[in-house]
């Protein structure tokens, strides 16, 4: 009877079993799912059914019933590789890259000849900031698949985290080799190239950007023709904005570039920057998105003018200041910060965060800054209402400006810039705050992560882009004590002559 009762258990696994293949094979994953489960609860120590369930929930979307069934399946069957790798990705998929690392690890060490396992461990390695052992896994999945592009475009990536640029354009060179028509791989080329200061070969690949799905910037205007880099005597250009506000800033000197070679200059801006950037010289016209936009000759996207202008690290266009605050708004901030100050201070406006985390610096790092005799730190962070200004409340004795004079509409950064005007200093994150400062040629102590944006390239502590401003780079990774560490050594010496104190 008891043997009865199991064949009768067996042929029913294999009938729910087989009809969940069957399902998968027609696409019907709901119904494969439901087969799978019924056989399942048939065998429940049967590792295969619980490995195949979770591949089609997760094929569903269903990250948490996926989990479980994986999870099992890995419980009756630890050493299964394809168990591991299916457990692995679904860790990183789901955001788990520091759980995924051990069964990965496991994995590479049952398989070692399997690209995918150490190419998937140094995803999850780069995703908890290891770059140093990516790298090793990176090269091993190189080694065993040299012709993959991904492998050697994640290599050049993990190369450059940690700060080597030159290196990592080889293998950023590999995947553009193996995979001449990926937008990605140029975009990657072009980031290492402009880092290490290489401008003429690093801004023709970034044009690849182009054509990536997120840069079609020629979509209002179809039938208006890219700029070449040709003459532009007696024509009319439009030049779109492109990316963030702090890039706009930066590179929104090349307009003047374009004027000199006597075009007529229309530059369509992002609409909070419209009212800071009316005195921008070289543009005839300045129009925010959404705004109807002239009828032009031809276009361009904002980030593509060093490229066509031609622009190496030597000959980065100057003018600095571009940017000047508006004299009235000066005059009545002027009045409140010294209202909200002490005599003789030194008055430092700071800005922390930025649309990256990476870049953001947390609050408390500025406590350093704020206990500096003779010191006053102001806030020039945004919040987030319109005409509002963040309210540190963490007992740092950072000085909260009033909002706009009792208004409420958004100032567009002229405020921002009015500030900034009766500031000493600048200590900012690398967002629009220190580029506004930097553009309007004031000091600033720009405080920069690990691994800096390519514009900064490798300059110690200056910048050809604003003569004004110095880097303050970090020497490790995540070392923000360190970086203002040594901000704070130089404010409390300006401090000190200031005070007539040697």
């Amino acid at each position: 009877m008891i043997e009865a009762t199991f064949d009768g258990a067996g042929e029913a696994f294999d009938r729910c079993f087989g009809a969940g293949l069957r399902h998968v094979g027609a696409g019907s994953l709901e119904a494969a799912a439901c087969s799978f489960r019924t056989a399942a609860a048939i065998k429940p120590a049967h590792p295969v059914v619980w490995f195949v369930l979770g591949l089609v929930l997760r094929g569903l979307g269903r990250g948490d019933s996926a989990t479980l069934a994986l999870r099992t399946a890995l419980h009756l069957r630890p050493d299964d590789a394809d168990t591991l790798f299916q457990w692995a990705s679904l860790l990183i998929e789901r955001r788990l890259p520091g759980e995924a690392e051990a069964p990965l690890l496991r994995l590479v060490a049952l398989r070692p000849g399997y690209p995918d396992a150490a190419f998937s461990l140094g995803n999850a390695l780069m995703a908890v900031d290891e770059p140093e052992r990516a790298e090793a896994a990176y090269r091993l999945a190189v080694l065993l698949e040299p012709g993959a592009a991904a492998a050697n475009n994640n290599l050049g990536a993990a190369i450059l985290s940690q700060g080597r640029p030159e290196e990592a354009a080889v293998g950023y060179r590999r995947a553009v080799r193996l995979e001449p028509g990926s937008a990605e791989h140029h975009k990657n080329l072009a980031v290492s190239l402009l880092t290490a200061g290489n401008f003429p070969e690093g801004t023709a690949e970034y044009e690849w950007r182009t054509r990536q799905a997120v840069w079609q910037w020629n979509r209002d205007r179809p039938g208006t023709p890219l700029w070449d880099g040709g003459p532009l005597d007696g024509k009319t250009i439009l030049v779109h904005f492109e990316q963030g506000l702090g890039d706009t800033v930066q590179f929104i000197r090349y307009m003047a570039v374009l004027k000199a070679m006597g075009a007529r200059t229309v530059f369509e801006c992002q609409p909070p920057l419209k009212r800071l950037l009316a005195g921008v010289p070289g543009i005839d016209a300045l129009v925010a998105r959404g705004e109807p936009l002239p009828e032009a000759d031809c276009l361009v996207p904002l980030m593509s003018l060093p490229h066509r202008c031609r622009t190496t690290a030597a000959t980065i266009p100057g003018g600095v200041p571009y940017l000047r605050a508006d004299p009235e708004r000066a005059a009545f901030w002027r009045r409140r910060i010294a209202e909200a100050g002490r005599p003789g201070d030194v008055r430092v406006g700071i800005q922390w965060r930025a649309a990256g985390a990476d870049r953001s610096i947390p609050l408390e790092r500025f406590a350093r800054l704020a206990h500096l005799p003779g010191v006053r730190l102001y806030s020039l962070q945004k919040a987030d209402e319109p005409g509002r200004w963040e309210r540190p409340d963490q007992g740092l004795g950072i000085v909260s400006l009033p909002d706009r004079d009792g208004k409420d509409e958004d100032e567009g950064f002229v405020d921002t810039a009015a500030i900034i005007e009766g500031m000493d200093l600048i200590v900012a994150c690398d967002s629009v705050v220190g580029h506004i400062a930097g553009a309007m040629g004031r000091p600033v102590f720009l405080a920069l992560p690990w691994l800096g944006d390519w514009r900064w390239m490798r300059h110690p502590d200056r910048t050809p882009w604003y003569p004004a401003t110095r880097l303050f780079r970090m020497t490790r990774r995540n070392d923000w004590d360190g970086v203002m560490a040594r901000i704070a050594v130089e404010i409390a010496a300006a401090a000190r002559r200031a005070a007539g104190v040697s």
